[in-house]
């Protein structure tokens, strides 16, 4: 039985109304009602499910789970495991790295070729090579390891410092959702390596075939650097050590002609080009709706111009191109069909601290009171004229980082935008990929039906509460 099946069978337990009632209720048949209880039929359409819950008198909570479960149940579990990584991607924020211990055996690396034999020194000899390699590119192929050992590398990454580091890799073609289900995990797995102004992700695709093909190799891992080259296999168990010009001249070589038909996954602009790249993506293709993934709700458009112009700290052509590219975004968000989607602990940061989210806190002063209670407002008025147009997400299945920023439509190109202070100054980072992309817009879709929300009049009513909370009226 399904976890859907297993609810429903103890609800309608609980309601105390036997088969046959709900059966001349809902206008079910007796024999389908007991069949969908013990997990042997699945109503097609939702609206079959409804009359049934109709009948037993489910609401609230218990009527939002057994829709949600059922939800989960149709859409299948390869599905449903792509929206639970999407989500671990989403969430990502700080991360907790695996540990993996240092060989003692291993002090530096040593002059000449050599075998590596076990894990810890393979990892010591990486750490080491990438140390030593610091002021110079460092290569990094891994067509086949293991998402164990891909997250022992990123450690690696996180940990130490380079001038650039290209990662080349591949993912699979996205011709089944088991397909994009790996890549998900794989780009899960590497996300925190993204913080990273210095690190340079690029893919290519491949078939299943081709993917187990390449495990049966050797070393199909190496990192490279000017003066050593270091091979891996599948796990990590085995490795070698080269140190001769000419061998490690032709892996290089060998790297950059594949990595010049590969793609890039990581694309990185300040925020003018960041605001003018949403813009042009909004509008290309067929889109139904624009959504808009962020801590708080998307409040650019309801801002006066006065106040907006005041709030920013920069100065003199910084200011201007700021507001320009500020502008056209809230003049294409005037006319768009836009859904917001955001969480309740957003909301309380804009009143707490006068802080609204897809733009750093360097860029402008924050709201003063009075003004963040106005927009709170606003927004409620906004809410109630545009139903269905925000989605507020609960915090308990989706917890939404404050340094995200994820523009999503119908078209194939939407990815999640994230910002980090670098050596550049303040850098805007948009992740994307094609299946990524794809489920990334199911996922909207999922939310806007009603999983994982609050109810319109809940966010309503959740609205109106903070509204007298912080001395307001309605």
């Amino acid at each position: 039985m399904s976890d859907f099946s297993q609810r429903l069978e103890k609800e309608i337990k609980n309601t105390g109304k036997t088969l046959y009632y709900l059966s001349e209720a809902s206008g079910m048949q007796l024999d389908y009602i007991s069949k969908m209880s013990k997990g042997k039929r699945i109503p097609k359409e939702e609206e079959r499910l409804t009359c049934l819950l109709d009948a037993m008198e489910c609401t609230g909570n218990t009527r939002a789970d057994l829709l949600f479960l059922y939800r989960q149940e149709k859409m299948g579990k390869s599905q449903w495991q792509c929206m639970e990584e999407l989500i671990r991607i989403i969430q990502q924020d700080v991360v907790e790295f695996p540990q993996v211990s240092v060989s003692t055996s291993v002090s530096g690396i040593p002059d000449t070729d050599m075998t590596l034999d076990n894990i810890f020194a393979i990892y010591a000899c990486i750490r080491k090579a990438m140390i030593n390699a610091s002021d110079s590119t460092i290569c990094l192929c891994t067509p086949e390891i293991s998402l164990e050992h891909l997250r022992y590398l990123v450690q690696i990454i996180h940990e130490v410092p380079y001038r650039r580091l290209e990662h080349l890799f591949p993912l699979l073609q996205n011709q089944t959702t088991e397909n994009t289900l790996d890549n998900l995990r794989k780009i899960c797995s590497l996300k925190p390596a993204m913080n990273y102004e210095n690190y340079k992700p690029f893919y290519y695709y491949v078939s299943s075939a081709e993917s187990e093909a390449k495990k049966a190799g050797l070393l199909p891992n190496w990192l490279i650097t000017d003066h050593i080259a270091i091979g891996i296999n599948f796990h990590t168990a085995k490795g070698i050590i080269l140190r001769d010009a000419q061998q490690i001249q032709l892996l290089k070589n060998s790297f950059i002609q594949e990595r010049k038909i590969a793609k890039e996954m990581l694309f990185c602009s300040d925020l003018n080009a960041y605001v003018k790249d949403v813009n042009v993506m909004m509008n290309e293709g067929y889109v139904t709706h624009n959504y808009y993934i962020e801590y708080s709700p998307c409040l650019l458009h309801l801002i006066p111009l006065n106040v907006l112009k005041q709030q920013i700290i920069l100065d003199g052509v910084e200011k201007e191109q700021l507001l320009s590219s500020l502008f056209q975004r809230i003049r294409h968000m005037e006319t768009e069909s836009m859904v917001h989607i955001f969480c309740i602990s957003g909301l309380r940061q804009l009143m707490e601290q006068g802080r609204i989210a897809g733009y750093p806190d360097m860029l402008y002063k924050p709201l003063d009171p009075a003004m963040r209670l106005w927009l709170l407002k606003s927004y409620y008025q906004y809410m109630l004229h545009t139903p269905h147009s925000c989605i507020c997400v609960k915090e308990n299945f989706v917890q939404l980082p404050k340094h995200i920023s994820i523009v999503c439509s119908s078209n194939v190109h939407n990815g999640i935008a994230f910002w980090n202070n670098t050596s550049h100054g303040l850098q805007y980072y948009i992740l994307k990929e094609s299946g990524f992309s794809q489920k990334l817009y199911e996922f909207c879709q999922f939310l806007e039906n009603g999983n994982m929300a609050w109810s319109q009049e809940e966010t309503l009513d959740i609205i109106r509460n903070m509204i007298v909370e912080y001395g307001g009226t309605l």
